[in-house]
Formats: structure tokens, sequence, C-alpha cells
């Protein structure tokens, strides 16, 4: 059976050139008493110990905050106590021995924890079993052009897999075949292999236009008006947007 010793708390304890230093990394730390004489183990963080009942018999152990004082009081044969980390819950076996080669140990052991390859590994493989975020498909992304338009600002913000393409800002001549109207790109927007270009058209007739969209020069994979109905020039009716969908960039799919 194991007994538990709660750790006191108590300010950390003054360290000096030459205290000897291990590494935990999965196998049991060995501890070297000398006999007779208080040997000091500091632990990373404070800790609850367990300790075989009986150890009393070969060797005073008491915890204050993050050290171990320990006494051999006769020669022992290798007897393991487990330090718990009250902080995470980690578990570190010191294996504590008492013979003629350890009479001159130190006075003082710090033990570390191997964490850097551990976390960098953890990371590694969390970054790599994420899943990769999901393409637009011609949906979301006419969708996602709609809404940087014509959204409040507070709405208008990026997606994830969809990134902003330069596209040039002149009138397009000709977009529109038979009408008198005039069509800019406002923004072009890219989510795996589709591209999404938004055109602002205006209609320049003195007459209500009703949008045909299979009047449009190009190779779209798919065309969306924001309303299909133009009003005269000169009203509030009169701007629109297209929404042009291609699979490459819009210069290219004119």
């Amino acid at each position: 059976m194991a007994t538990r010793k709660k750790v006191k708390n108590a300010a950390l304890p003054v360290y000096r050139d030459g205290v000897e230093r291990a590494v935990f990394a999965r196998l049991p730390v060995r501890v070297g008493l000398p006999v007779k004489r208080e040997r000091l183990i500091t632990l990373p963080s404070p800790a609850v110990l367990h300790v075989p009942s009986d150890i009393e018999a070969v060797a005073r152990v008491e915890a204050i905050d993050r050290t171990i004082y320990v006494t051999a009081l006769v020669p022992f044969a290798p007897i393991r106590i487990v330090a718990e980390l009250i902080d995470g819950g980690q578990q570190i076996p010191l294996d504590l021995v008492a013979n003629t080669q350890t009479s001159a140990a130190s006075q003082e052991l710090e033990v570390f924890i191997e964490t850097a390859r551990d976390t960098q590994d953890a990371a590694q493989t969390a970054s790599s079993s994420t899943p990769e975020t999901p393409a637009a498909d011609m949906v979301d992304l006419t969708r996602f052009a709609s809404r940087m338009l014509y959204a409040p600002r507070r709405l208008a913000v990026g997606q994830p897999g969809v990134s902003q393409v330069q596209v040039s800002n002149q009138p397009v001549v000709g977009l529109v075949r038979g009408a008198l109207v005039e069509t800019v790109p406002m923004g072009q927007w890219r989510s795996a292999g589709l591209y999404v270009t938004a055109v602002r058209i205006t209609n320049k007739s003195k007459q209500p236009l009703e949008i045909s969209l299979d009047s449009l020069r190009g190779k779209w994979l798919a065309v969306t008006a924001q309303h299909g109905r133009l009003g005269a020039a000169g009203s509030e009716a009169d701007t629109s947007a297209l929404y042009l969908i291609c699979d490459r960039a819009f210069d290219a799919c004119l």
C-alpha cells in the first residue's frame, strides 16, 4: 500500500552552482542518497508524494513546495516513490537508493520533464490531422460575392477557403450583347479552381431592361443577376450586379 504526503506551502529553495540535474523522459529517475546526509530533490512544480508505507524504516522523506527532502537512515536497495505534480497530474517515478556508490552524491538534484519534443510532435500531429478547409462551390462563391457588395460593413468579412484576386476596374465593352449598358468589374475571388467576379451593370437606356443572361459574352460556368430587371437610366433601379463564375480568372474567360 502507498500513503499520500501532501506538499506544504513554502518559499522556493535558493539554488547554487553545482547541483545535479536529471531529465525525466518516461524512465524512472535514479536518486542516489548518501547515508545520514540530507539530499534535496527539486521538482518542476509542487507535488503530492506516493511512498511505500514502510519507508520510514530506512529513510526520512518530507516535501515542501517543489522540493523533496530525503535522508537515508541506513543503506538500502532501490525503493520507488512517485511524485504526482499538482498542476496537470504528471507522475514522476523516483528510484531512491543508498549504498557505498552513492555516498558522494551532490546535495541537490533538480528534475526536469522532457516536454519540448513531445509538444512539437503533438503539434505536428494535430496539424497533420486537422481537416483542410473545404473549397467553396459555385453557390457559396456567388453568395460570398453578393455579401461583399451589398452587406453592411460588419458582415462583409472574409470566408475560410476564399481569397481575393486582383481584377481591373475598367469598364468591359460588349459584355452584354445588344444592350446599352455599362459593365464594370467590382471584385474577384477564388476558391480552389473556381473564380467569381462581381460586375456592376448600369442601364444607359431610357427604357427599363430585362437582363438576358444568355446574351453575355464569355465562357462562364454560371451567371447570376442580383436583380433580373434594370430601371431606366437615371432611376434608382438602373444599377445592379452580375456574378460570373469561371474556372479561370475573369479576363481569361471573356
